[in-house]
């Protein structure tokens, strides 16, 4: 199979491209968390059906780790070629998304919305016949960002798509779609990956060493390019949360505005550091229980044993429930800054009752 390092969604592979095969759907819908596979699984199904070598899962290419992916292509895994490939000519015009037979969607730059004329203008491409191979596939990706109007407009080519065509949606939110859109789409759920995926991963293709890994991995709320992109950044602002949070009981509006701008400026920022957040917190909660900590910590230990000693129970408890809601207020669209600059204050007020 040419997807031997795919992470955590092997048998739902092999499942999918079962029943692709048995011709049961010709339109698909993946979802699930950002950056866990879903457009991996979705371009090694259309390769299974482009590849001009080899058919099936034993197509030539390898789509998570081809040098071919980044030369001047529609794709959104850009890299630099680093070696030679060795794809058939199918396998090539896929990674670089001109394949007279595959057409990639997706989000723009600087486009909030995935456009309707680009929707109609796959609706075209999808009427006619192949070129080349025995069907045409498409994949739209972002699809949680098409409007109504373009739901609307692909909607007929799903309820009767042509004989020769496979689609796949690829979503983060599958109920970003009307209920019309998704009853005609085979769904599959994408779940987080584990923390022992992502740390092999980490190790394997950005080279960090293993203690390093786990912690990033622990992080990265399973998804594969936050964990990779972590290993490329600085380190994520553990120590800096951990003293913030020490000195929470003592911190002005001023001081916690500037940390709120610092640290919560965006919404991924603040998903990523709320998350972080209570991550830390849930390691200080088992140190205060006598329990270890799920994971290795070493940069941030000493961090974590002076909040363990400066914290009441109660106090890390409602610290703890104060970043989970802050973080799941953020994923329902709430101001991401004023969320953190909340949390900070209510977590001083709590600290001040609860160590009095």
């Amino acid at each position: 199979m040419a997807l031997n390092n795919l992470l955590g969604h092997r048998e739902l592979l092999e499942r999918l491209y079962r029943e692709l095969q048995r011709g049961r759907s010709q339109g698909f819908l993946f979802w699930g968390p950002k950056g866990i596979g879903k457009e991996l699984v979705a371009e090694g199904l259309v390769l299974s059906l482009l590849c001009e070598r080899a058919r099936g899962l034993d197509f030539c290419c390898t789509p998570d780790d081809c040098p071919k992916r980044g030369e001047e292509s529609g794709g959104r895994r850009a890299r630099a070629p680093a070696r030679q490939c060795d794809c058939c000519a199918g396998c090539v015009q896929v990674a670089t998304r001109i394949h007279p037979d595959f057409d990639y969607v997706a989000l723009l730059p600087k486009r909030s919305f995935v456009l309707i004329e680009q929707v109609r203008e796959l609706i075209a491409h999808l009427g006619i016949k192949p070129s080349r191979a025995a069907v045409r596939t498409a994949i739209i990706d972002d699809a949680e960002t098409l409007n109504v109007a373009a739901q609307n407009a692909l909607l007929k080519t799903l309820e009767e798509p042509p004989g020769h065509a496979v689609i796949f949606l690829i979503a983060d939110n599958a109920n970003a779609l009307l209920d019309t859109v998704r009853s005609r789409l085979r769904p599959a759920h994408f779940p987080t990956l584990s923390a022992a995926d992502l740390a092999s991963l980490l190790m394997r293709k950005a080279g960090v060493e293993q203690e390093r890994a786990d912690a990033l991995a622990r992080l990265a709320r399973g998804s594969a390019s936050r964990a990779l992109a972590m290993a490329g950044e600085e380190e994520p602002p553990a120590r800096e949360l951990l003293d913030a949070l020490k000195q929470a009981a003592t911190m002005d509006f001023m001081q916690v505005r500037r940390l709120a701008e610092r640290l919560f400026a965006t919404r991924e920022q603040a998903a990523e550091n709320f998350e972080l957040m209570a991550r830390l917190l849930q390691d200080v909660l088992a140190l205060k229980l006598g329990v270890q900590a799920a994971g290795p910590q070493t940069a941030t230990a000493a961090h974590l044993a002076e909040l363990v000693e400066g914290l009441s129970l109660e106090s890390i408890l409602v610290m703890l429930e104060l970043a989970l809601r802050a973080a799941k207020a953020v994923d329902e669209m709430a101001n991401p800054r004023l969320q953190a600059e909340g949390l900070w204050l209510a977590a001083g007020e709590a600290m001040k009752v609860t160590q009095a």
